[in-house]
């Protein structure tokens, strides 16, 4: 499946107050192709959201 809806998902059922992941920061380019499942976490999770690169 999608794994940015997984994660949503799961976060929405779990309430985490955090969620921690990290980033391969494939560039714009390919992020506006694939998507970036980093990025689809950060705009609709509904806690915080830390980013590692």
């Amino acid at each position: 499946g999608n794994p940015a809806s997984a994660i949503l998902d799961y976060n929405k059922k779990e309430k985490f107050d955090l969620v921690i992941m990290g980033s391969r920061g494939l560039g714009k380019f390919k992020e506006l192709i694939l998507g970036s499942v980093s990025s689809k976490i950060m705009h609709h999770s509904p806690c915080a959201v830390l980013l590692i690169r």
